[in-house]
């Protein structure tokens, strides 16, 4: 049974659409960004007369928590920088997961491409057909950072 490269048509350009928003969004970016995320960790300050000791009321101190190398490592961030660095590692949030769709979308365009290429192939020469190309490029990567 043929495939409907009107259908394919219909959804590349849908996927278009798409991507066009998701870059819209990228590149109306204007930053700044600040990688990790803002967090609230309690402590006891160590002196010994504190609240923190005496009532157990514990102070709540700002952080950026970022990953390095494969660590998490927490930033203090001074009360005054707080909302400053809450906006721009949200704006860094919101940034990623746009650019991690436009690679998705991206991804299922190809692929709608590439059937639509299929589709549209002629047989030949007739009665011994040479088959359609296969995939090409370097073989997709397994695991957890696949998609990155």
């Amino acid at each position: 049974m043929p495939e409907d490269k009107s259908r394919f048509r219909q959804e590349i350009l849908g996927l278009e659409d798409k991507r066009d928003r998701q870059l819209e969004f990228v590149l109306g970016e204007r930053g700044p960004l600040i990688r990790g995320s803002l967090v609230k960790r309690k402590r006891v300050c160590g002196h010994a007369g504190c609240r923190c000791a005496t009532k157990g009321q514990l102070h709540v101190s700002p952080y950026l928590s970022v990953t390095v190398a494969g660590k998490t490592r927490p930033v203090h961030v001074p009360a005054s920088d707080e909302r400053h660095v809450k906006a721009a590692s949200g704006r860094y949030r919101r940034f990623r997961r746009a650019r991690k769709l436009l690679v998705q979308l991206t991804a299922k365009q190809l692929k709608l491409v590439d059937r639509l290429g299929n589709a549209l192939l002629e047989a030949y020469p007739p009665g011994q057909p040479i088959a359609p190309a296969g995939r090409r490029g370097p073989k997709p990567k397994k695991g957890r950072n696949a998609a990155r």
